[in-house]
């Protein structure tokens, strides 16, 4: 904790782990009234809504290897999920090294002004045919516009072009988030809880 009196660990368990869970709870493990959930879409012979970006906000792949592109990535993530750990050199890293990483699937708003305003990263599993929305994220000046749901439309077209059956998203207990995945045909696979351990 901040203050150095105890020490917490948490565990990330899905429900239909009970074996886990029973584990947990004999360690004087306690269940948390949060967790997270993981939803599916299945890429069949549906069509998919076309993207549209509200006026002014254009849609942009962001290069790794351009300091600002990454340090606007960075700076994005950091508002938008109220952090400052996220660094240019962390995203760049990520780019250079991840199998999964593929530029054309990296997608952002760009606002009137020139900053990033929304970021959509798509992992992709090409043995498997599956990619995963992560991050999805807005800045908080840039909410309630459409942009994040314009970038997954884009990217599930793009995921669709590339021969992915299926992609996957994870999430917390954010209900505009999960009202979003499910306006864009998500459902709930897997839900799970966090459980904790304090120590002195």
């Amino acid at each position: 904790t901040p203050d150095g009196t105890s020490r917490r660990l948490q565990f990330f368990v899905y429900e239909y782990d009970v074996y886990r869970q029973r584990l947990l709870e004999e360690r004087g493990y306690h269940k948390m009234t949060y967790g997270g959930v993981i939803r599916h879409l299945r890429l069949g012979q549906q069509p998919l809504a076309k993207p549209t970006l509200p006026e002014g906000y254009t849609l942009h792949t962001p290069e790794p290897e351009n300091g600002r592109d990454a340090q606007q990535i960075a700076d994005l993530l950091n508002a938008a999920f109220n952090r400052t750990c996220h660094t240019a050199l962390e995203y760049q890293q990520f780019t250079r090294r991840a199998t999964c990483f593929h530029p054309e699937l990296d997608l952002v708003a760009v606002a009137p002004d020139g900053h990033f305003a929304a970021y959509v990263g798509i992992p992709y599993d090409e043995y498997n045919n599956r990619g995963m929305f992560e991050p999805v994220c807005t800045h908080p000046d840039h909410r309630q516009k459409g942009l994040a749901k314009a970038l997954m439309q884009e990217g599930l077209h793009r995921l669709k072009a590339w021969g992915a059956t299926d992609v996957v998203v994870e999430t917390g207990d954010m209900i505009p988030a999960n009202l979003l995945y499910t306006s864009l045909g998500f459902t709930e696979i897997y839900k799970g809880t966090y459980w904790l351990r304090e120590t002195t």
